[in-house]
């Protein structure tokens, strides 16, 4: 069928430029550093059974991190309060956990993903993260292997010469285990008392006057922990102890981010305004590293009831700091290629190159949910969008539901930036949502052995599904067609051939709501909202929005291909 716009697919809303978010493009860098290092990714499921979270962790019953002040736990589906035993994950090891089921040693995995605990958002912490970790097995792996491994990580990130230094600590599953600092990018450890007087090029040159504002003259940052995996973590994973070592380490992206760009709010990054990723525009490439990191940002203010921001360019563009991975033929294929991503990876990265080249600003959500979001739609009472997990302990007690659809939350970030005044934003997000499970509840295999083949499809089976979505929001006239065309660029970077059909689905405008398929299958909708949808969530008229299964259409494609 024809277009709905008379434009092109993909065709960019006017007077808008847009991009990815920064989390989005540091966890990428960050995974190809290690994929040049001979890693793998690898991911998993962000609704997770409490024995890949904590017990294969060496994290018995009694330890604080599956305490409901530190754990989102996803409540019993018949006893309103009990736990299911599943969570939402608290850390990406999990993955690391079926990275060693999955594959036999010598192994080497880097996970990049979202993490979720109950911490109120504040200028360090946010209900919802993201992480990266890293795990080697090999024969004769030691603590040396695992430093070297940090110390190129950290140049990569903060510019050659940046090192690291490994504090004792304790964790359940790596021992022995330490916390990682990072030398300090703005002060390298040197105070200057007089930054003029010192030659031209130095590290005094750029180094405060007084003690540090980024490290307060310690010279050094607290970045993640890392260790040698546990024997016993090996052994519930299959792996023998006795044979093969390992190391893993953890960092937030979030934190290596701020760190990298001198940022001090973290509800700067993760709060949806779109000021946020265009001021950290990724596009300008290369370039020499700075030699030093800025202490402080400009700010943006549009009116009384706008929170600060950092202001367009006011940081380092993304791309600035070449990472060690850019150089070398090996390398250049590589990128062109999308080399060592599985084939859903480099989906995502293209589709969201594609939008962003095409106007949309890239808007991660957090996933939870309240009823008078159906309500705002306009659902039916059995609109299975309605059946939702719902959490023992959330972060707020109006949202204690996790999302079946991204709407709620992009349009409820829409809303926001039009609320401060940011000029007719058009957003997309891609995401996983959460469909209840219909089998029983997860067993809990004993944790110092591996478990049998029928207890891990047990564990599997009671999870939810979690497939992941790409949904579209933005306002103005022909807006409608445009959320359309935002399906089919995606469609046409997985090689999809996506068809539109009039239907009726709430929350969208009968007459202006397409369904979007791939041969007969219905994968999404798009049009524009009904009146009654825009006025409950205080949008404007002619909003418009599109959602589309990505975890169907890759899979349609697939068996296509065959």
């Amino acid at each position: 069928m024809r277009s709905a716009s008379s434009g092109r697919a993909g065709s960019a809303p006017y007077d808008s430029r847009g991009a990815r978010h920064p989390v989005t493009v540091m966890a990428e860098q960050i995974t190809d550093v290690f994929l040049d290092l001979g890693y793998r990714v690898a991911e998993g499921p962000e609704v997770e059974a409490e024995w890949f979270a904590f017990d294969a962790l060496n994290m018995d019953d009694r330890h604080p991190a599956r305490a409901p002040e530190r754990t989102f736990h996803v409540e019993h589906p018949s006893v309103p309060g009990r736990r299911s035993g599943l969570v939402l994950r608290a850390h990406t090891s999990p993955v690391q956990v079926r990275a060693m089921l999955g594959t036999p040693p010598p192994l080497r995995v880097v996970c990049t993903g979202r993490a979720f605990r109950p911490d109120t958002a504040d200028t360090t912490h946010s209900p919802v993260f993201h992480q990266v970790e890293g795990l080697a097995v090999d024969l004769g792996l030691t603590m040396v292997d695992l430093k070297k491994t940090l110390d190129h990580f950290a140049a990569a990130m903060f510019g050659r010469g940046t090192v690291t230094r490994l504090r004792t600590h304790r964790f359940a599953y790596t021992d022995p285990s330490a916390e990682v600092d990072v030398e300090c990018a703005v002060c390298r450890g040197t105070v200057a008392e007089d930054p003029a007087e010192a030659p031209r090029g130095s590290a005094v040159e750029d180094a405060p006057a007084g003690p540090c504002g980024t490290c307060g003259g310690a010279g050094w940052i607290e970045w993640g922990g890392c260790g040698m995996v546990h024997p016993r973590v090996l052994a519930a994973c299959g792996v023998d102890p006795h044979r093969y070592g390992a190391f893993a380490f953890g960092m937030g992206v979030e934190r290596t981010l701020m760190l990298r760009y001198g940022l001090k709010d973290m509800r700067d990054v993760v709060d949806g305004d779109v000021r946020f990723p265009l001021g950290m525009d990724e596009s300008v490439p290369g370039g020499p590293r700075p030699r030093s990191l800025p202490r402080a940002t400009a700010t943006i203010t549009a009116n009384a009831a706008t929170r600060a921001v950092p202001a367009a360019r006011a940081v380092p563009d993304m791309e600035t700091i070449p990472l060690t991975r850019g150089h070398g033929a090996r390398a250049a294929r590589r990128r062109e290629t999308g080399g060592g991503l599985s084939r859903s990876q480099n989906l995502r990265r293209r589709i969201g190159h594609a939008l962003a080249g095409a106007g949309y600003v890239e808007t991660p959500c957090f996933p939870f949910v309240c009823d008078a979001a159906w309500d705002a739609f306009g659902l039916a009472p059995d609109d299975p969008r309605r059946a939702t997990l719902t959490l023992t302990n959330p972060i707020s007690p109006r949202e204690p539901s996790l999302r079946t659809t991204l709407l709620p939350g992009l349009l409820a970030a829409l809303g926001l930036n039009l609320a401060r005044g940011n000029p007719a934003p058009a957003l997309f997000e891609q995401g996983a949502v959460f469909v209840p499970p219909t089998s029983d509840l997860p067993p809990v295999p004993r944790a110092d052995r591996r478990p049998t083949d029928e207890q891990l499809d047990a564990l599997n089976t009671a999870l939810p599904a979690q497939p992941r979505h790409l949904a579209a929001a933005l306002t103005g006239e022909s807006s409608w067609a445009r959320a359309v065309d935002a399906a089919r660029t995606a469609a046409h970077v997985m090689g999809a051939g996506l068809v539109t059909r009039p239907t009726e689905h709430a929350p969208w405008l009968p007459g202006r709501c397409l369904e979007l398929l791939v041969g007969e299958a219905v994968l999404g909708h798009a049009g524009e909202l009904r009146a009654g949808t825009v006025q409950a969530l205080g949008l404007p008229p002619r909003t418009s929005a599109m959602e589309i299964d990505l975890t169907a259409m890759e899979h349609l494609t697939d068996l296509g291909s065959r």
